[in-house]
C-alpha cells in the first residue's frame, strides 16, 4: 500500500495492469480508498465475504455482457455478502446482512434498493448466497433444468467438476437419477469429485482425456455441461450420444486470451445434438424456484456445497490468479475480518 494512504480508510483491491493470459497476482494492487460519505437512500456495509468468479476476467481491460472495462485504478467488480454498518435507507438495518454489488473492497456505500437481504437455510453458511444459492448456483439450475434435461440412466458429463457451478450442477444430475462424469485438472479435485460430490465416474484433463472419456461413458454422453477448454470440448463432442444436450456455460481459456472457442460442426450434426448458450441473467425468473429447490437440499444434506476460502481483501489477487490459473478447489470466496 502507498504510505501516503490514510490507514483508516477501508482497504480495496486496483488493477495495476491488464492482465496478459492468466491473471498473477503482480496484475493488481491493494490501495486505501477515502471512505464515501452517506446520504439519503444510501447504506454503508462491510464485506464479510466476497466472491470471485471467472467472469471477472473478462472485464479487466475488456467489457462481460454489458459491465464496464476495468482498466489501470479501478475496482473490479464483485458481488459480497455483508453487513450493514450504517443505513439511511429505511428497508435496512444496521446490522443486517445483505447481498451486494461491491467490487472487490472491504467496505463500500451502495443504494439501499440495490442490497438484499441474505437468507440462507439453518446449517448452511452465507457465504452460500455466493455459491450454490448465489449467480453460480443459479447458473447451474438453469443448465440441468433448461438445457441438460438429464433423465434417469442417461451420461451426464460436467466440465471444471468441481468448480462453483460444476460441482452444482454435477449434484442436481445425479439426484435426477443420471450417470455423472466429472472432468478435471488435478488429483486433488478428483478425490473430491470422487468423494463428497459422488460423481460416477471422474477423468482427468490432458493427453490420456480421450480413452479415459471412453472408458467412462460405453454409451456416449446425453449432456454435457461445457465449463472448461477448446481441447476438452474436442473431445467431448466427438463422444456423444445421438440427441445430445449441450450447454456452452464457460471459456475459461478464451477468458485468459486464447483464441475463440471452435465447434466441431460434423460432431453436432452426427449426433443431431442440441448446442445452447448459457447466460444466467436470462434465467433470472428462476431465482426464487431455484434458492428454494437448492437451499432444502443443503438444509438435508443431501447437496453439498464445496468452497476455497481465502482470508482478508489483501489476498484476493492470489485468490484470482488461482482461480484463472484452474488451481481452486470449490467456490472461491475471500472472507474479510470484522
Amino acid at each position: 500500500m502507498d504510505p501516503q494512504q490514510n490507514p483508516s480508510d477501508p482497504a480495496a483491491v486496483v488493477l495495476a495492469r491488464v492482465p496478459d493470459g492468466v491473471p498473477t497476482p503482480a496484475d493488481f494492487r491493494v490501495v486505501r480508498l477515502p471512505r464515501s460519505p452517506l446520504v439519503d437512500g444510501q447504506v454503508r456495509i462491510a464485506v464479510r465475504s466476497l466472491s470471485l468468479d471467472p467472469y471477472q476476467r473478462s472485464t479487466l481491460g475488456g467489457r462481460h455482457l454489458g459491465d464496464a472495462p476495468v482498466g489501470p485504478g479501478d475496482v473490479p467488480p464483485g458481488r459480497s455478502v455483508g453487513e450493514v454498518v450504517e443505513s439511511r435507507f429505511p428497508g435496512l438495518a444496521v446490522g443486517q446482512h445483505v447481498l451486494a454489488e461491491t467490487g472487490w473492497r472491504a467496505e463500500t456505500v451502495v443504494d439501499g434498493a440495490a442490497a438484499t437481504p441474505v437468507s440462507v437455510p439453518a446449517g448452511v453458511p452465507l457465504s452460500a448466497a455466493l455459491g450454490a444459492l448465489g449467480m453460480p448456483g443459479l447458473t447451474a439450475y438453469a443448465g440441468h433444468v433448461r438445457q441438460l434435461r438429464p433423465v434417469a440412466g442417461e451420461t451426464v458429463v460436467i466440465g471444471s467438476a468441481t468448480g462453483g457451478v460444476g460441482a452444482v450442477a454435477g449434484q442436481l444430475a445425479r439426484l435426477a437419477g443420471a450417470r455423472t462424469v466429472g472432468i478435471v485438472g488435478s488429483e486433488e479435485k478428483a478425490k473430491l469429485a470422487d468423494g463428497p460430490l459422488g460423481y460416477d465416474a471422474v477423468v482427468r484433463r490432458g493427453p490420456d482425456l480421450a480413452d479415459e472419456l471412453a472408458a467412462a461413458c460405453p454409451d456416449g454422453i446425453h449432456a454435457y455441461l461445457h465449463l472448461g477448454d477448446q481441447e476438452t470440448l474436442d473431445v467431448v463432442m466427438e463422444r456423444l450420444a445421438i440427441g445430445a444436450r449441450v450447454s456452452l456455460c464457460g471459456l475459461m481459456d478464451q477468458y485468459n486470451g486464447s483464441a475463440p472457442t471452435r465447434l466441431r460442426a460434423g460432431a453436432v450434426m452426427a449426433a443431431r445434438a442440441e448446442v445452447v448458450g448459457m447466460v444466467v441473467f436470462d434465467h433470472a425468473d428462476l431465482s426464487s424456484e431455484h434458492v428454494e429447490h437448492v437451499g432444502a437440499l443443503l438444509a438435508s444434506g443431501e447437496l453439498v456445497t464445496v468452497e476455497d476460502h481465502y482470508s482478508g481483501i489483501e489476498q484476493a489477487p492470489t485468490a484470482f490468479a488461482r482461480l484463472m490459473g484452474g488451481q481452486n478447489v470449490g467456490k472461491v470466496v475471500v472472507d474479510i475480518e470484522s
